[in-house]
């Protein structure tokens, strides 16, 4: 299988990757750390608790909280913080391994939240 998502869902599709279901999305995410790198050197970590809620630091020193939802219907996640990081609604794809965040809201393929980890960090430690 093709592992390039392309600039837009419909080449993901025509390269065979799958959009995942709510329930799917709710299985990729719930109790699991996100390790990432966000442009600009920063540097971040987040935990998804199976309650809805999220944590997150990064490399400069912010220490956010918010929550995330999935719609089950719209296969959607949605990540809403308190504290200044992007909020986002995203569809997941799925395919040569890999799992893509697409956002609804700029069309564009998320660069972040694709490194998750069964691991469970908690408390987070931002890696260097």
């Amino acid at each position: 299988m093709n592992t390039d998502f392309g600039t837009n869902v419909s080449v993901a599709v025509e390269a065979g990757h799958m959009l995942l279901s709510g329930r799917e999305l709710i299985k990729e995410i719930a109790d699991k750390t996100v390790l990432g790198e966000y442009g600009m050197d920063f540097r971040y970590v987040s935990w998804i608790g199976k309650d809805g809620t999220l944590e997150g630091k990064n490399n400069v020193g912010s220490h956010v909280f918010g929550t995330w939802s999935v719609d089950e219907a719209e296969h959607t996640l949605s990540l809403l913080w308190d504290g200044g990081w992007d909020d986002t609604t995203t569809q997941a794809y799925i395919g040569g391994g890999q799992i893509r965040y697409y956002d609804i809201g700029t069309g564009n393929w998320r660069t972040t939240f694709t490194n998750i980890s069964e691991r469970k960090q908690h408390p987070l430690v931002v890696p260097n």
